[in-house]
């Protein structure tokens, strides 16, 4: 089956790039998704996780803001002023839940924002609703 631009898509399912320098949150994360039948591609800082974003093309990027080498609001910029990452859809995912750190991350266009810790369940389902209203054709 080919997606658009004749891009093959793995059995129908999402692609989700999850940036994360924590490997035991990444590791973890990364087995539920997979779970799910999610096609799982990681990274370990945003650096790394912006090359993959641009190459990979993926769904959903799971990101977190604290790391090293180019951290999640970095990245997130850069993102979106790349034609090929600028529609990606972002839930970010962090310890930083100040109200000022939501703020900028809306203002970036994220499709949704999870404070850690969180239930694996909740991520999923967040995912699960990103992936329908992109679907829809909802933002």
């Amino acid at each position: 089956m080919s997606g658009i631009f004749g891009r093959k898509k793995k059995s129908g399912k999402a692609k989700i790039l999850i940036v994360e320098d924590e490997p035991e949150i990444l590791r973890t994360v990364q087995d539920r998704l997979e779970m799910y039948k999610y096609e799982v591609l990681t990274a370990c800082d945003g650096k790394e996780g912006l090359e993959k974003a641009i190459g990979e093309r993926p769904d959903i990027v799971l990101l977190d803001v604290n790391m090293p080498v180019m951290d999640g609001f970095l990245m997130l910029e850069a993102l979106r002023k790349h034609p090929e990452g600028a529609e990606i859809a972002v839930i970010m995912m962090t310890v930083r839940d100040q109200k000022e750190d939501i703020v900028r991350a809306e203002a970036s266009g994220v499709e949704d924002y999870v404070a850690k810790p969180f239930e694996l369940g909740e991520l999923v389902d967040k995912v699960e609703k990103v992936l329908e209203r992109r679907k829809a054709g909802v933002s």
